[in-house]
């Protein structure tokens, strides 16, 4: 599953995209529409005050009584015209068209028009035409700007406002970010306490968690629980079932002693023969079906302590033989696993080496990307064609060892479930028997 932050920020960052996106085209907007009102506005400022300087000659022309212009209305191609207009033709024009005319039509009394129109030289420009009603004459004032000066202020104030748009936008990502970041940190909590579950360093995932996310925890809680239940309720039925077991067995071997049997010395022999099989099936399977499997079923299996204690039990089991157990374990290495089905495989595999050991048995455990445990003695060993025999259920090598062949099977069973492997092969320092079980990592 992907992360949460992916989604989360790209989510965020297109938010912001539009956000800005619509931000800058409305202050773009707005700028350009403020910059036009504000032209057009101080250019009917100065239209009135064309219109308050205006006198009437007696030939009926009109001129203007103004004692100064601006400058900018007197310099030729300067970008700032004006164009009276009397009874729909030129009557004025601004020295600074240079004999040029401005395409405007007249404008009734009291209106406006504005519009773009290609001036002077190829000029840009901005032109409010205002009507006027002069002495009972239709009069029109045009006043016209370049705005390709004031486009260039304004795109200049465009490029700053839209690198602090961009620095503002990186900001709010990085800040985003963090705040997710910490937003999410129950949720790494979480994370961190399923490790330590898998690793079986604990039993329950703690409910401190905020409330969106608490039900999710409560019902692994509820189903961790019910699991842990379910397996110890499995084991305790089976060790009923064992005990169970073993008196009708009990009875069966006895009566195939009877003299009645004993008159026929085929059918007594091959009835212990099926009452022998019968109980070793049942020991297999109950073995096998006690496996919690998995990692997390329980706490993670301390090897210092608990191989120790089985050597010591294994020294009691073959008091007679005086072998020589020993074990090394590396700093922290420690199985991912069920404490039962570890004993399970390492007890086993140190029953099946101290059986064939002539004198010695030696248990390790190193981590090896996952935990890898070693069991070797100084035994006969197998050929190499025996070596895949051993495994199979109930295969024995020697009859005359005791055992009923199950045990390296049992331990196969066992590791498989935690997707374990083991291999068998010869001791490259003992030159007996050696096992390998290499657990995956965790």
């Amino acid at each position: 599953m992907r992360s949460l932050l992916a989604p989360l920020l790209t989510g965020l960052v297109l938010s912001l995209v539009v956000v800005f996106g619509v931000q800058w085209s409305a202050t773009h907007a707005a700028i350009d529409a403020g910059m036009r009102d504000y032209i057009v506005g101080h250019s009917r400022q100065d239209a009135d005050e064309l219109y308050g300087a205006l006198a009437l000659q007696p030939g009926g022309e009109v001129s203007l009584a103004l004692r100064h212009f601006d400058p900018v209305y007197l310099a030729r191609d300067s970008g700032h015209y004006f164009q009276i207009m009397m009874d729909g033709t030129i009557a004025l024009r601004s020295p600074s068209l240079a004999g040029q005319s401005l395409a405007v039509e007249p404008v009734e009394a009291g209106r406006q028009v504005v519009r773009d129109i290609v001036g002077p030289n190829g000029q840009q420009l901005l032109v409010g035409a205002f009507g006027y009603d002069f002495q009972g004459r239709p009069l029109t004032i045009a006043m016209a700007t370049d705005l390709a000066p004031v486009h260039a202020e304004y795109s200049k104030l465009l490029r700053d406002y839209t690198r602090v748009t961009i620095v503002m936008f990186g900001l709010l990502v990085v800040l985003q970010v963090v705040i997710v970041r910490v937003a999410l940190a129950p949720l790494r909590r979480v994370q961190a306490e399923v490790r330590r579950l898998e690793r079986g360093e604990t039993a329950q995932l703690s409910e401190a968690v905020p409330v969106e996310v608490l039900p999710l925890v409560h019902e692994i809680n509820q189903l961790l629980a019910r699991l842990a239940q379910r397996l110890q309720h499995s084991r305790e039925s089976l060790g009923n079932l064992a005990h169970a077991l073993k008196a009708p067995l009990s009875v069966l071997t006895h009566m195939a002693s009877d003299e009645h049997i004993r008159r026929h010395p085929t059918l007594g022999s091959e009835m212990i023969e099926q009452l022998r099989i019968l109980r070793e099936r049942i020991d297999s399977e109950l073995r096998r079906a006690r496996v919690a499997g998995g990692h997390g079923s329980g706490p993670a299996l301390d090897l210092a302590v608990e191989i120790g204690a089985l050597l010591s039990t294994m020294r009691r089991l073959y008091p007679h033989r005086n072998l020589d157990l020993s074990y090394r374990i590396e700093s922290g290495v420690r199985c991912p696993g069920d404490r039962e089905d570890m004993l399970e495989i390492c007890g086993n595999l140190l029953d099946n080496a101290c059986k064939w050991a002539r004198s010695r048995v030696v248990f390790s455990a190193r981590d090896g990307n996952g935990t890898v445990l070693t069991i070797e003695d100084d035994g006969p060993g197998c050929s190499a064609e025996d070596l895949e025999r051993i495994a199979q259920r109930g295969v024995r090598l020697d009859e005359s060892t005791e055992g009923h062949g199950l045990g390296l099977a049992i331990a196969r069973n066992v590791a498989s479930s935690y997707g374990a492997t083991i291999e068998f092969g010869r001791s490259e320092t003992l030159g007996g028997f050696r096992v390998t079980v290499a657990f995956p990592p965790a």
